[in-house]
């Protein structure tokens, strides 16, 4: 049984099913796609809502899917849960006697449980006495991500560690810069009693060096600026208890991708953030001794090219490792939105199977046989719309 045209039932137990597909849930450019095409879950006619309709019964039912960009961004799923709010909250005055329904997969999971923290903490103005929008939720394998502030005596150390590596790469670049510029300094030395070469390479350096420290404060080190985002990082991921255990269903798989990928990203950025700070511990002094030595030598002068050579492959290998560590350090924070690959450090991320505080039911869907599909893709196990119809049929039975 099914809703009339205008969306109205007689039958009590009626349901309104609101699907939120996760990060790229239509691709990485969504746009119009091939008819010929595979139904995404969401969609109709996708094996999932096939199978889910079929597990209802004659429960009435009516689906609508939440499209949203899919961008792996924090931010962007947060405002996407306030869409969501806004919808459940439309569509629960309109059918107060309705049981509202929201299934969610991957990052769809945080944007269902942001949307119930936000319906909780509407101003009673709004609402305007009626009840607020109290849906059942059913989560598919879903990384809940929440990002906490926290005091990390390494942060400031790693950020310095960039800025002090760029500038010494700037030394060794206007070192070898001048020898090739040697030429056009020499008809003004013979007149002078300073090197014109060291002289500009001093003003060159010291413009670089009052820039990168005019962008390590205002953007990098300024303390109340990385206070602010972590602040703002934390708010848009508070999930805390915003829907009761009877009301949530967790749905996970074994050895999911994404589950996976995050843990991985955890692990890098660890052992990435251990590594600047202990291997460069070592490559400063390195690079401030050669420098020192090379300027006392004046191998610049010497015209060698055995000298420029070992000058060169010092700073261009510096520079690979710079762009290497700091790129693995970006990226593993990528992983869990894209606004904390350059968000300060004073933070953790806290990325789980389930959300803290919330003892719901629980389901780990496992295969017998080796599965072609990414498990990430739970919705297309074959029990994951029985598990969801089963639940949902124990949950209407009890209220």
């Amino acid at each position: 049984m099914q809703f009339d045209q205008d969306g109205h039932s007689d039958v009590q137990r009626q349901l309104l099913i609101t699907l939120v597909h996760g990060t790229w849930g239509r691709g990485f450019f969504p746009k119009p796609q091939n008819q010929n095409r595979r139904p995404f879950w969401f969609e109709d006619g996708s094996p999932f809502l096939a199978r889910l309709t079929a597990g209802l019964g004659d429960i009435p039912h009516k689906t609508w899917p939440l499209l949203w960009s899919g961008a792996n961004s924090i931010f962007v799923t947060d405002k996407t849960a306030h869409a969501l709010a806004d919808h459940l909250a439309a569509e629960h005055g309109e059918h107060p006697k309705a049981t509202q329904l929201v299934i969610a997969h991957s990052h769809g999971g945080n944007i269902a449980l942001r949307a119930l923290h936000h319906l909780q903490h509407r101003d009673a103005s709004q609402l305007k006495g009626a009840e607020s929008a109290n849906p059942l939720v059913v989560t598919l394998a879903t990384p809940f991500i929440e990002v906490h502030a926290a005091e990390r005596p390494s942060a400031p150390h790693v950020r310095m560690t960039l800025i002090l590596t760029i500038l010494i790469l700037f030394d060794f670049s206007m070192l070898t810069l001048v020898f090739y510029w040697e030429p056009l300094f020499e008809s003004f030395e013979k007149r002078q009693y300073f090197s014109v070469k060291y002289v500009a390479f001093w003003i060159v350096f010291g413009f670089f060096s009052v820039l990168i420290h005019w962008w390590g404060l205002r953007w990098g080190l300024k303390s109340s600026t990385r206070r602010k985002l972590v602040q703002a990082l934390n708010q848009v991921t508070q999930l805390g208890e915003a829907v009761s255990a009877d009301r949530l269903l967790v749905i996970r798989a074994v050895n999911d991708e994404a589950a996976l990928i995050m843990a991985l990203g955890t692990i890098v950025n660890f052992l990435t953030e251990r590594f600047i700070l202990n291997v460069f511990t070592f490559v400063f002094p390195l690079l401030v001794g050669m420098g020192v030595i090379g300027w006392q030598l004046d191998w610049l002068s010497m015209k060698s090219w055995w000298n420029v050579t070992i000058i060169v492959a010092l700073m261009s290998g510096v520079i690979v490792l710079v762009i290497m560590m700091y790129s693995l350090l970006m990226t593993s924070r990528l992983v869990h939105g894209r606004e904390l690959a350059t968000s300060p450090m004073e933070c953790q991320i806290n990325t789980q199977s389930t959300p803290d505080g919330v003892g719901a039911k629980i389901v780990t869907l496992v295969r017998d046989t080796y599965a072609k599909s990414l498990r990430h893709g739970i919705y297309d196990h074959e029990d994951c719309a029985k598990t969801v119809s089963d639940w949902v049929r124990f949950r209407l039975e009890t209220n």
